[in-house]
């Protein structure tokens, strides 16, 4: 048997039903048989074009997911750049005084999460003693070693 614009209708209507599919309600709305509607979905190998099909959405939808995620963590991490680059600018204008280190640190680990890099160091060779000498620093040494890490980014 050859199939036929009916036949597809048929089998369109089939798949449109989704969950609820019905070889019955196909045949009432095409006004055939059971029968005959069986036979077609058999012949027409609807089973197999349903997996077929489901399979083919799934990969478009995966890459519309996968698009718009791209896009979120590219704009994410365009508004972390502005907003450590309005940061430092507010830092070397003298606008800001640092109270709160982690804020800087929150927005570093945020764009190295969105860039799939690690937020932790986990060979924790030396760090201790650079933690522990970090520590020992004041807030006025804080915010030089800032303003001279900013300047030296930006040469």
């Amino acid at each position: 048997m050859k199939e036929t614009l009916r036949h597809r209708e048929a089998f369109e209507y089939y798949y449109s039903l989704g969950d609820k599919k019905s070889i019955t309600e196909v045949a009432r709305k095409f006004t055939l048989s059971r029968a005959s509607i069986s036979k077609w979905s058999k012949a027409f190998n609807w089973q197999d074009r349903i997996v077929q099909r489901d399979i083919e959405n799934g990969k478009e939808l995966s890459k519309k997911v996968n698009s718009n995620i791209v896009n979120s963590k590219a704009d994410y991490r365009a508004l972390i750049r502005q907003t450590v680059d309005l940061y430092k600018k507010k830092l070397d204008e003298g606008k800001i005084i640092i109270n709160r280190p982690q804020d800087l640190e929150t927005l570093a680990k945020l764009d190295l999460t969105l860039m799939g890099e690690a937020t932790e160091i986990t060979d924790n060779q030396g760090l201790d003693k650079l933690v522990d000498k970090f520590m020992e620093l004041d807030l006025k040494d804080i915010t030089s070693l800032i303003k001279e890490l900013s300047k030296n980014k930006a040469n």
